[in-house]
């Protein structure tokens, strides 16, 4: 199989970051394409496969052979330290992981007709925060942060053969037996943002 499809189902509100935030109202903004609909960045996506590959390799799943994380995902510049981004790779992987998306019909209908791109803006909301100073219990401060946040959505990202790379045999099943260590995607994991559940869904092979 030289592709497959992975099911991203995002079950709270996320946030895939951007670093930008909208002036005075809202410090962090979340990553859209050029349609204005909501998409998780490959790498992103890469980057948890990578580190839930590398989970298991090191635990000695029977499911995940030894080699496989920098086979199908690259070796990691030693001096690196970035655990969700390809930035430090010293050697490319065989696998190439897209944008998560929504899937081609909605997204055309969202952003191609009148009724949809008018729907666009309720996929979108603002999340504010404050510190509490633990001896008054009251907020700190200059301490109220506001992020946009994004609905519970279903997206859909490619992953295929790197051309000229060679791919271990059977590694959709291998990745299918680390999915599970995946649970959350997008920024604030920790906090309860981004709950996700992962899995395939056969994609024909391409060219």
């Amino acid at each position: 199989m030289n592709s497959a499809t992975l099911i991203v189902e995002i079950q709270s509100f996320w946030h895939p970051g951007t670093g930008r935030g909208s002036g005075f109202y809202l410090d962090a903004m979340t990553h859209a394409g050029s349609d204005g609909l909501p998409r998780l960045p490959g790498r992103t996506l890469k980057g948890l496969l990578r580190d839930a590959l590398w989970r298991a390799e090191q635990w000695q799943w029977p499911q995940v052979p030894q080699g496989a994380t920098w086979t199908l995902f690259g070796s990691r510049d030693q001096h690196g330290d970035g655990e969700t981004s390809d930035v430090n790779l010293s050697e490319p992987g065989a696998l190439r992981v897209g944008d998560a998306c929504l899937p081609t019909e909605v997204a055309d209908y969202l952003s191609r007709t009148t009724d949809g791109r008018a729907l666009i803006q309720g996929l979108y909301r603002e999340h504010f925060s404050t510190a509490i100073e633990p001896g008054t219990g009251v907020a700190k401060a200059r301490s109220l942060r506001g992020i946009q946040v994004i609905v519970p959505l279903t997206l859909e990202a490619r992953i295929s053969e790197v051309p000229g790379l060679q791919a271990k045999a059977g590694w959709r099943e291998t990745l299918k037996a680390v999915l599970p260590l995946i649970t959350a995607v997008g920024a604030h994991r920790t906090r309860g943002f981004g709950r996700a559940r992962l899995s395939w869904k056969e994609a024909g092979p391409h060219a």
